[in-house]
């Protein structure tokens, strides 16, 4: 491993990382849309004047194909957007200019031109905030999430379009009153061919002046004119190879999307993973001139549409799966960490899709870092801020881990971020140190898992082996130690049986199972009856499966079946997954853990021991909603 680190500190270049940032920084990179497809070809044209072998494809960007379920986004652009606030008096004054500024638009908007009276529903999220409002024809200024905001507002109630300063707070580092002259990232995303319409973003410090203009009484009204089209296309999904010996993989994977700028959200992450494919370049090109064998496994990195392109490149080859034996989700790995409040973090899987990527991944991060002396010399230390955390999901990874897929795929991410998904997310606020650190990170891991033989995979057994006993250790001093300790020991003994995607064999691997069950015992960490969540009876106690062996798609009102859903249905799955501890995240591992032979009693267990929330009536009700959409399908009766 050691070697590996060396070798990629020896070559990545962090200040070379940050001019790729800057470069795809200046991208208005839209999914399906002419930035996203520019971006893409100055991207491959970088690999291509490297000598990196490109192996992309294109996926349809429709708005009806799907792929494991995700829907492929339809092609949009914007030619021309403005938005020009006027009083009583005649006075005009613009609001929004997306020339100026691609954040002050609702991206996906409808075209538009006209001028229409502005009213505000504070939030604009529930009937109640449109007590005493004839919003009919008129712009609607609200904070809450722009999707709920156009159902109530423009579908339910007839406004003409939506005026937003919604934000996300990210306390403590972005609380109420930060960054209030930042414009949020804010997007519809269309189901087929649902009503569309249109809207545009001011910040929060101008959303609440034209608040308290209308407070007073004031009559203003906006003039909006946007020239923008709708088109069927196909999206790029851009692949550098570097072939092994065999047909195994390991991946590295980037997304490439978002709106100008998201220099953190992901630039950083692009940039990262093409400075990686540079040194792995190097590195190969160097141990060829001195006569060694390619390794035994192939490294492919792509950079995709987050999650869609995911979705669409395993989704249309469902035989690749199967040949990847890890992947490495590279996802805002760039940030400024005093400025942006972040720390890198190694994200895991829930306990039950462990894997011995995570323990990799940790030593790489470590030993990639910039070392310093302590004050008198014996000591040493790194600058960066690291961490680990469990499973969240919402990027690419979250494809890869599904156990349905399987792919042992940790996250490296920046997080939290006070810039985050804002126009103040540009490059000053990169780090060349952090990025150089992603990419020695990601170069090693590929580097270790592509040349793994017999004696490096035993090596590799015995660190994930001592990485369990750690967990478990610290696990046993948690303010839940019941719950963690099996928790961890379901993670550790998972992480084993996942080495046989890199050769150990069965016995070897049933070895150290025991020898991990023996140490637990020895120190008394195995599980008791009394620790443990109670079983919960019948009905619950029968399979659901799933239709489609992949994640739900991330935005509910995409879902398969979800146009089928009245109103209030609509309404009342939404007020159900607000009301579930955890919320979307409790359910989507409640979601891996449907694999068809788990009982929901099962299925419960190991929800309770991944977040801590133990919720069979709730997962029941889930798992009811998902067989209304056609996702899953009800037990079936023994014949």
């Amino acid at each position: 491993m050691l070697d590996s680190v060396q070798a990629a500190k020896a070559t990545v270049s962090g200040a070379r990382a940050h001019d790729v940032v800057r470069a795809l920084a200046q991208f208005h990179r839209v999914q399906a849309s002419p930035g996203y497809d520019a971006a893409a070809n100055w991207l491959e044209a970088q690999l291509t004047a490297d000598g990196i072998v490109v192996d992309g494809e294109r996926v349809p960007g429709d708005g009806r194909t799907r792929y494991l379920g995700g829907l492929m986004p339809q092609g949009w652009e914007c030619a021309r957007a403005t938005a020009t606030l006027v009083d009583a008096r005649g006075g005009r004054e613009t609001l929004c200019d997306y020339d100026r500024d691609k954040l002050s638009l609702v991206l996906r908007s409808a075209p538009v031109h006209g001028r229409f009276a502005l009213v505000s529903a504070g939030d604009g999220t529930d009937g109640e905030h449109y007590a005493g409002l004839d919003v009919r024809g008129c712009v609607v200024l609200a904070r809450g999430p722009v999707r709920v905001v156009f159902e109530r507002a423009v579908v339910e109630r007839g406004a003409a379009g939506v005026l937003t300063d919604t934000r996300r707070p990210l306390d403590p580092v972005r609380g109420p009153n930060d960054e209030r002259d930042a414009l949020a990232y804010t997007s519809f995303w269309w189901n087929g061919d649902e009503p569309r319409g249109w809207g545009f973003v001011v910040t929060p410090e101008r959303g609440d002046a034209l608040r308290a203009r209308l407070g007073r009484g004031e009559r203003l009204e906006l003039e909006a004119d946007i020239v923008a089209r709708a088109f069927d296309t196909e999206i790029p999904l851009i692949s550098a190879v570097f072939p092994g010996a065999s047909d195994e993989e390991v991946v590295i994977v980037s997304h490439l999307c978002h709106p100008q700028p998201s220099a953190n959200d992901n630039a950083s992450g692009a940039a990262a993973a093409l400075e990686a494919a540079r040194a792995l370049h190097a590195i190969r090109a160097s141990r060829a001139a001195r006569g060694e064998p390619p390794p035994a496994r192939t490294v492919r990195f792509l950079w995709m549409p987050e999650l869609t392109g995911t979705f669409a490149w395993l989704g249309g080859d469902p035989a690749r799966a199967g040949r990847i034996v890890a992947a490495l989700n590279l996802d805002m790995v760039g940030e400024d960490q005093a400025r942006c409040g972040s720390r890198l973090l190694i994200e895991h899987p829930p306990c039950f899709a462990g894997s011995f990527a995570e323990e990799l991944l940790r030593r790489v991060r470590f030993a990639s870092q910039d070392w310093v002396t302590s004050f008198s010399g014996p000591g040493h230390y790194g600058l960066a801020r690291l961490g680990e955390v469990p499973y969240s999901g919402g990027s690419d990874h979250a494809v890869f881990v599904d156990p349905a897929i399987g792919v042992p795929c940790p996250m490296l991410i920046q997080w939290p971020d006070r810039f985050y998904h804002s126009s103040h997310d540009t490059p000053d606020k990169v780090d060349p140190a952090s990025l150089a650190l992603a990419a020695r990170s990601a170069v090693a891991y590929a580097d270790v898992l592509s040349r793994a033989g017999e004696p490096e995979v035993d090596s590799l057994a015995g660190m994930v082996a001592r990485g369990a006993r750690r967990r478990l250790i610290a696990a046993a001093d948690d303010v839940d130690p019941g719950r963690r300790l099996e928790q961890e020991r379901v993670r550790g003994m998972q992480a084993l049986a996942s080495l046989a995607r890199l050769g150990l064999g069965d016995g070897d691997v049933r070895a150290r199972q025991r020898a991990l069950d023996d140490f637990c015992l020895r120190e008394g960490f195995l599980a008791h009856d009394e620790v443990l969540r109670p079983r919960i009876a019948d009905p619950l106690a029968d399979a659901f499966a799933r239709v489609h062996g992949a994640p739900l798609e991330f935005l509910p009102h995409l879902r398969i079946g979800w146009d089928t859903l009245s109103a209030p249905e609509r309404e009342g799955w939404r007020r159900f997954e607000a009301r579930v501890p955890g919320g979307a995240t409790t359910l989507e591992v409640a979601w891996f853990a449907c694999d068809g032979e788990r009982t929901l009693d099962d299925i419960a267990q190991l929800t309770w021991l991944e977040t801590g929330h133990h919720l069979p009536e709730l997962l029941e009700r889930f798992f009811q909603w998902t067989t209304r959409l056609g996702l899953s399908r009800e037990p079936q009766p023994e014949v």
